[in-house]
């Protein structure tokens, strides 16, 4: 663990950016578009990845694993370097667009401590309809997921309690089981699974398959990022043809139904480690 220079953070929160070696090239401009769009952030933010990198940028503190670890194991190692009880779970394609409303992000924490929740998703992904998600009454535009629903255990933006979040990886081994096999985890109906009715962290996803979104490219040259010495490509046509496909049959068929089909079969699994497949 290597730290920097000791800030007076919330001590309730950390907020963890999850890494590896593959996706060491997005750190410099998810930074640089971190101190833009958040720079009164008040948690500790900390990175999770395989090797350190050589400039801070803007984490307090780098947590390493060794190469070639699964995400999960990765996440729980760092869980466990963490002593704050709720953290917030970043990836490091997370692009900030606009600033951050802090005092708004802080009462969402602050509703999670209330309602007792395990999570809760500042981005209604998946989307909140009746068959996913009941709506809390007397609540601020807040949605609990139902258990054992598709993809209501996500690495989207969101605050976690610390040790609910460990738990569920602890089950699991890359990004893709946490999240599609980690859904159908019984530990899902211990705690709600919150999630707010519109977007409320102001990020986009910027990589895909490993390769650049298009609006991830934008989020950077409008913040004034130069790109052109970017490594990383936009998907060649047989890769967006295939996620199109695949976007279509989500469309058709009821999403529960297909990732239990999935879960059942591995199909789309990744054995890629730390990066799960993103």
């Amino acid at each position: 663990m290597r730290q920097t220079e000791k800030k007076t953070r919330n001590g309730d929160c950390t907020v963890l950016v999850c890494s590896c070696d593959r996706y060491a090239d997005l750190l410099p401009p998810f930074a640089a578009l971190w101190r833009k769009f958040w720079p009164d952030c008040p948690f500790e933010v900390v990175l999770v990845t395989e090797t350190a990198p050589a400039d801070p940028l803007c984490f307090d503190r780098v947590v390493t694993n060794p190469v070639g670890e699964t995400w999960c194991r990765m996440l729980v190692a760092a869980l466990r370097q963490v002593e704050t009880p709720y953290v917030m779970l970043l990836m490091d394609d997370y692009f900030l667009t606009q600033t951050v409303e802090t005092a708004r992000i802080a009462r969402r924490l602050d509703d999670l401590k209330r309602l007792g929740g395990g999570n809760l998703r500042l981005i209604p992904n998946p989307p909140v309809g009746r068959a996913r998600a009941v709506r809390l009454e007397g609540e601020d535009n807040l949605f609990r997921y139902r258990p054992q629903t598709a993809y209501c255990v996500a690495t989207q933006a969101g605050f976690w309690r610390r040790d609910y979040l460990c738990r569920l990886a602890e089950r699991q081994r890359s990004a893709w089981e946490f999240e599609r096999c980690g859904s159908f985890d019984p530990l899902t109906a211990e705690r709600p699974i919150l999630v707010t009715g519109a977007k409320e962290f102001p990020f986009v996803d910027a990589v895909h398959k490993g390769y650049w979104e298009t609006f991830g490219l934008a989020a950077c040259r409008a913040a004034g990022i130069d790109t052109r010495g970017f490594t990383r490509t936009r998907p060649p046509l047989k890769v967006r043809l295939v996620e199109g496909v695949k976007a279509l049959v989500f469309a058709l068929v009821p999403m529960t139904l297909l990732v239990r089909f999935q879960n059942r079969f591995a199909l789309g699994a990744t054995s890629t480690p730390a990066a799960g497949g993103k």
